[in-house]
């Protein structure tokens, strides 16, 4: 018999890590004091998905889920700026990368 999860807890990364995350690819690749206007619209359309998100449905990671919630250009501007991102992000905001990891350790 299987048993259910009490809580269900995405594994994908939040979305203030996301933003922290495209806030420092726009500040060193786009070189502005300010978010350029692609990498806004993509912390807004990240803001939009995941109010959208269709967790209840019983899956623990969107890796799980059946619906698409990324158009192939997003998914690959998002996995670019990820993969920029995360080992820079190590070494530069630890706090932040350590919050994440206490986080998904707790759930």
């Amino acid at each position: 018999m299987k048993t259910q999860p009490t809580q269900s807890a995405p594994t994908r990364q939040p979305l203030w890590l996301v933003r922290a995350m495209t806030t420092l690819y726009c500040k060193h690749i786009h070189r502005g004091s300010q978010l350029c206007t692609q990498c806004s619209d993509l912390i807004a359309f990240e803001t939009q998905r995941a109010q959208r998100c269709c967790r209840d449905s019983g899956t623990l990671s969107c890796r799980e889920c059946h619906r698409q919630c990324y158009p192939d250009a997003k998914r690959l501007e998002i996995n670019h700026i990820v993969r920029w991102a995360e080992p820079k992000m190590r070494w530069r905001k630890p706090i932040l990368i350590a919050r994440y990891y206490v986080q998904s350790l707790l759930n």
